[in-house]
């Protein structure tokens, strides 16, 4: 399978959220923004707010695709990541009407939180797909490293939402891109990704730079062993 990283981008960051995102501090205006009672205002809150961070990566190049670049825009996506997964812990024990209803009155069906959930891990692991494609081999480890810390906060985030959201994971699997389980591989993540009972020896690494490519197997026992014991 194909895959423009920038197109989906561009689609994702034109869809229908119609409220303005800022940028900093965003954690803190992504909390007071939501209500925090529904899923649906959960995920467009977050991917409306993570944006502008992850399109700023979809700009990095060879040339500056190092830590001293990564580091201030990783630790925004961080931060409404971990925002978002206290969010969704917090609606444990909500009723299902109280969970899919939005703040407008409308009742999502489980296959709508499936595309909201779908838009936001294409949104961002489109970006981190475009960063792999353009670190060289000197650079590689640190970012690397720093790629690892968001995907391990998205696992975190999409085990939260299918813990409150019965039934999802079976509609939303199907769903999920080739780019998104090939990054979750390339960077050995795979058994932060256990719960969605992938069969990841089909799973096609397409989007490795030469750079990354020729580097990635001596460096993955590194980074397996600094990520186990994080």
């Amino acid at each position: 399978m194909r895959f423009s990283t920038l197109s989906l981008l561009a689609t994702v960051a034109s869809a229908a959220f119609s409220f303005a995102a800022p940028v900093t501090p965003t954690e803190n205006a992504l909390e007071a923004r939501c209500l925090c009672q529904d899923i649906h205002s959960i995920i467009t809150d977050v991917t409306t707010t993570i944006t502008p961070l992850v399109t700023e990566l979809t700009y990095i190049t060879s040339d500056n695709c190092t830590v001293e670049v990564l580091t201030p825009i990783i630790g925004e996506i961080k931060g409404v990541l971990s925002t978002a997964i206290s969010q969704v812990q917090g609606l444990t024990g909500k009723t299902v009407v109280t969970l899919l209803t939005t703040v407008d009155g409308v009742l999502l069906t489980v296959t709508d939180v499936a595309q909201l959930v779908v838009g936001l891990l294409n949104l961002i692991f489109g970006a981190l797909a475009v960063v792999l494609k353009v670190v060289t081999s000197v650079n590689a480890a640190a970012v690397i490293a720093l790629l690892c810390e968001v995907v391990e906060l998205v696992a975190e985030l999409l085990q939260a939402i299918l813990n409150v959201v019965g039934g999802l994971l079976a509609i939303l699997l199907p769903l999920v891109g080739e780019v998104v389980l090939s990054v979750i591989a390339t960077l050995g993540l795979i058994s932060k990704f256990s719960f969605l009972s992938v069969t990841w020896s089909t799973v096609s690494s397409t989007v490795f730079s030469t750079a990354f490519t020729s580097t990635y197997t001596s460096l993955s026992t590194a980074i397996a062993t600094a990520t186990a014991t994080a």
